[in-house]
């Protein structure tokens, strides 16, 4: 499985237009080939609104390569003059997440979208530190993992992108770790947290995150 993120800034005056024409002509199109939009988002806080980030899950290269030279030539003008920039990028799934199918109560309507730098020799650390420290105890207050990501291409330092679902900034903020524990969170989760969030932090080059509002990709 590959994954292409692409980032896309829309004419702001023509953002709705180009969102309902990504669900009638362009989704449906990706879907024929093969491919599987699992997620369109834009800013809300952090980024503008007008630029967004869509993730689309392919089975291999050669389908992906298959619909840049041949079916998205034919839907493509009529989201182009939408469109005033635009960057593509492959990435590769590191964890357990995104899941093979994305049920809808895992879907949420707020994104956090971090991104990290990290020593390449530091992946699979960071990974467990991730799956096996964080990610269970938000997720027992509300959260839910979407993906974890690296590029398919190799460079040092490493970027990783972590796409994390929540149900409102309300609800992200509440998820914050602090001194002191939440009221209801399970003890057990928050302490085998600690050592494990500590060390995600040290192997963290840099890390930077914007929350996103998801539009539907159904």
């Amino acid at each position: 499985m590959i994954y292409e993120e692409r980032r896309v800034i829309v004419d702001a005056k023509r953002l709705n237009e180009y969102l309902s024409a990504c669900q009638s002509d362009l989704f449906p199109a990706i879907r024929g080939a093969g491919g599987d939009v699992i997620c369109q988002l834009s800013g809300l806080i952090g980024n503008p609104q007008n630029e967004l980030v869509q993730i689309t899950a392919w089975q291999s290269t050669d389908d992906w390569q298959g619909f840049q030279s041949q079916s998205f030539q034919a839907i493509d003008t009529g989201v182009s003059d939408m469109v005033q920039s635009e960057e593509v990028r492959l990435l590769r799934a590191v964890s357990s997440r995104p899941k093979a199918e994305i049920p809808a109560e895992d879907r949420r309507p707020i994104y956090g979208f971090r991104r990290f730098l990290i020593d390449p020799r530091d992946l699979d650390e960071f990974v467990h530190c991730s799956e096996n420290g964080i990610w269970p105890r938000i997720e027992s207050m509300g959260a839910c993992i979407l993906g974890l990501w690296t590029t398919v291409a190799a460079t040092n330092p490493q970027e990783i992108v972590l796409a994390t679902g929540y149900h409102s900034p309300s609800n992200w903020e509440y998820t914050r770790y602090g001194d002191e524990r939440p009221e209801g969170v399970d003890e057990t989760l928050w302490r085998n947290e600690e050592a494990l969030r500590r060390r995600r932090i040290e192997m963290s080059l840099k890390s930077w995150v914007c929350l996103m509002r998801a539009h539907d990709v159904g």
